[in-house]
C-alpha cells in the first residue's frame, strides 16, 4: 500500500499506510541488506531496528519512508564498518574468536566506492528497479544507470572465475 490523496467533502486528504504494515513487510529485505555489508544477523537486525526507531519518530513527516529506511539502514551499516576498522587498528585484546567468512564477491562489493555499493546491495540484494534506486538514492536515473554499469565493469575484473 502506498501513500494516497483521498478527496473528502472538497479537500484532498492524505492516506498513509500503517507505520507497522510497513515495518513487517520490509524488516526482513533491509536485514538481508544490511547483513551484505556487516555479515552478521545480530548486528544487521540491531541496525534495521535501529533504522526504524529513528523513522518511526518522524513518520508522519517523511515524504518517502521506505526509501528514508533504505537509507538509514546502509548509513548504518556503513557506520558499524567504520567503527571495526577502527578497532582492528588498535591493538587490544581479543577474548572471542574470530569467524572466517569467506565471499570473494562481497568482499568485491564492500570495496566499491560507496554509490557503487549502495547502487549493487539496492538491485542485487533487494531486486529494486532502476527508478527505485534512483528514488532511494536520491540520484537521476541516468546516473544510476552508468553507476550500475561502472560497479559491475569493477566487479568483473575483480572476481574473475
Amino acid at each position: 500500500m502506498s501513500d494516497a490523496l483521498v478527496p473528502i467533502a472538497g479537500t484532498a486528504v492524505e492516506v498513509r499506510e500503517p507505520f507497522e504494515s510497513l515495518y513487517s513487510r520490509e524488516f526482513s529485505s533491509l536485514v538481508r541488506l544490511s547483513m551484505a555489508l556487516v555479515d552478521s544477523r545480530d548486528v544487521a537486525e540491531e541496525i534495521v531496528q535501529d533504522s526504524f526507531a529513528s523513522l518511526y519518530l518522524r513518520y508522519s513527516n517523511v515524504n518517502a519512508p521506505l526509501a528514508y529506511a533504505r537509507v538509514s539502514v546502509l548509513n548504518g551499516s556503513r557506520q558499524v564498518l567504520r567503527r571495526r576498522r577502527l578497532m582492528r587498528r588498535r591493538p587490544a585484546e581479543r577474548d572471542e574468536p574470530q569467524q572466517l567468512l569467506v565471499n570473494n564477491v562481497l568482499d568485491a562489493v564492500r570495496k566499491l566506492p560507496k554509490r557503487q555499493c549502495d547502487a549493487i546491495l539496492l538491485r542485487y540484494d533487494l531486486q529494486l528497479t532502476d527508478p527505485e534506486i534512483a528514488d532511494t538514492l536520491g540520484m537521476p536515473l541516468g546516473t544510476v544507470k552508468s553507476t550500475l554499469n561502472r560497479a559491475l565493469v569493477r566487479l568483473r575484473q575483480e572476481v574473475k572465475p
